[in-house]
C-alpha cells in the first residue's frame, strides 16, 4: 500500500513555530522530562551557589555570636560586601555561559532535530533514536557499538542514519523493511556509490557473485550463497530488477531473513525534501514487488535454516520452523501505510499513554531526594541564618 503524499512543510516553516510546536507535542505526549549533561552541570551550578550562600551566611552568623558578642561589625559587613560579590560575579559568568549555550544548541541543533522529527510525526513515523543495533544487517555486524540517530519507524519498517564506534565507518543511511517470510541471504553492491573499491563494509568472494541482466550487471555486483542462486534468480525477477535500477540504483540493498535493508554511505540529511522523497520511492516503488515476490517464494529446503554469506551472520538465521506457512496477506508496511501522528500545530492526534515501571519509580525518588538535598536543605538552612543575624539587632 503506498504511503499518504508526503507532508514536508515542517522543513521550511519559521523556527519559533517549530519550537512551539515541539512544546506542544512534548506536552500532549507527556514525555517524561530527562537529564542530560548539560541540564546536570546546571543543576550542580545552582546547588552549589545555594550551598556556597548557606555556608558563608553560618560562618557570618557564628563570628558575630561567638567572636563580636552578637554586635555586626564592620569586618562583618565587609565579609558580607565580599560574600554578595563573589555570588554576584558567579551568577554573571553562569547566565553568560548559558546564554551563548542556548544561542548555539537551541536556534541549530534543537531546530534541526525537530524539523526532522515534526516531518516524521506528520507523515506517520515515530522518531525513535536507538544506541543499538535494531536489526540484521552487514552495517549492524557491531551491533552494541551501533547508534541509530536520527531513526524513524513504523509498524514494519524504520529508516535514518547510522553509525558504529568502528574507526574510519563511514555514516550510513538506510531503510529496514520487514518482509513477510524468510528469504537466502542476498546481497548488492550499488555500482554508482563505488570509487576504486566496493563500499561494502565486508567482502565476498568470487565463488558466491553471480551474474543477472547485462542492464542489471551494469548497475549492481550481486552475491548470494553458492547453492541458493536459483533462489536469488527467483527473488530476481526481470521486473524487481527493472525496479531496483530504476528508484534504488544508488543504494546498497541486503536480504538477511525476512529483513530488507537499502544503504548508502551518501551523504543524507533529512531536513532535505529529497531525503524524504527517496525513502517514500523506495516504499512506494521496489518493496512492493520484492514483498509480493517473497510471498510466492518457498524454500524446498526449510524448515532449516538458510546458509549466510558470511560466519558473522550466522547469528541472524532464521529459527527452524515445523512447516512453511505463506502469509495471506502482506505483513510490514505494505500492510498498513504510517498515517499522521500529529497535526499541524504539533499537537497529537491520539496522546499516548504513560507507562509506570518500578525502574522509573525508583528514578523519580531518587531525582526527589537530590532536589530535596540540593535546593530546599539550603533554602532553609540561608533562611535561618538570615534570621538569625537580623534577630533582636538594629
Amino acid at each position: 500500500m503506498p504511503l499518504q503524499p508526503l507532508y514536508l512543510e515542517w522543513l521550511h516553516e519559521p523556527d519559533g513555530r517549530v519550537l512551539r510546536a515541539k512544546g506542544a507535542h512534548l506536552r500532549q505526549s507527556r514525555i517524561t522530562w530527562t537529564m542530560t549533561l548539560p541540564k546536570a552541570l546546571g543543576h550542580l551550578n545552582a546547588a552549589s551557589m545555594l550551598w556556597y550562600l548557606t555556608v558563608a551566611l553560618i560562618s557570618i552568623d557564628i563570628a558575630i555570636d561567638n567572636q563580636h558578642d552578637g554586635q555586626v561589625l564592620g569586618s562583618d559587613w565587609g565579609s558580607l560586601a565580599w560574600m554578595v560579590g563573589i555570588l554576584a560575579v558567579w551568577i554573571v559568568i553562569a547566565a553568560r555561559i548559558a546564554r551563548r549555550r542556548r544561542s548555539k544548541t537551541s536556534s541549530r541543533a534543537t531546530v534541526t532535530e525537530w524539523r526532522q522529527n515534526l516531518t516524521a510525526l506528520a507523515n506517520g513515523f515515530e522518531p525513535q533514536p536507538s544506541q543499538r543495533a535494531t536489526f540484521s544487517s552487514m552495517i549492524t555486524a557491531d551491533r552494541d557499538a551501533v547508534l541509530e540517530n536520527p531513526r524513524f519507524t513504523a509498524s514494519g519498517l524504520e529508516f535514518g542514519s547510522l553509525t558504529t564506534a568502528r574507526p574510519g565507518s563511514p555514516t550510513w543511511h538506510y531503510l529496514a523493511v520487514t518482509l513477510p517470510a524468510p528469504l537466502p541471504h542476498l546481497v548488492l553492491d550499488s555500482t554508482s556509490n563505488n570509487s576504486s573499491r566496493s563500499d561494502l563494509p565486508a567482502g565476498f568472494g568470487s565463488l558466491q557473485r553471480i551474474s543477472l541482466e547485462k542492464e542489471f550487471d551494469r548497475a549492481f555486483v550481486t552475491y548470494a550463497p553458492v547453492d541458493k542462486r536459483a533462489d536469488a534468480l527467483y527473488v530476481l525477477s526481470p521486473e524487481v530488477m527493472s525496479d531496483l535500477v530504476e528508484y534504488a540504483g544508488d543504494y546498497n540493498v541486503e536480504i538477511v531473513d525476512d529483513t530488507l535493508v537499502f544503504f548508502t554511505s551518501a551523504p543524507t540529511d533529512f531536513t532535505d525534501a529529497q531525503t524524504w522523497i527517496a525513502v517514500q520511492t523506495l516504499i512506494d516503488s521496489v518493496v512492493p514487488r520484492l514483498a509480493q515476490r517473497t510471498q510466492r517464494f518457498v524454500d524446498e529446503r526449510l524448515p532449516r535454516p538458510h546458509r549466510s554469506l558470511l560466519p558473522a551472520f550466522e547469528f541472524a538465521a532464521a529459527e527452524p520452523v515445523t512447516q512453511p506457512v505463506a502469509p495471506a496477506v502482506t505483513v510490514g508496511v505494505l500492510a498498513n501505510a504510517p498515517v499522521p501522528l500529529i497535526a499541524r500545530s504539533g499537537r497529537r492526534f491520539v496522546p499516548q499513554k504513560r507507562r509506570w515501571r518500578v525502574s522509573s519509580l525508583l528514578l523519580n525518588v531518587v531525582a526527589f531526594v537530590a532536589y530535596f538535598v540540593a535546593y530546599f536543605v539550603p533554602i532553609v538552612l540561608i533562611f535561618a541564618a538570615v534570621l538569625t543575624i537580623t534577630d533582636g539587632r538594629p
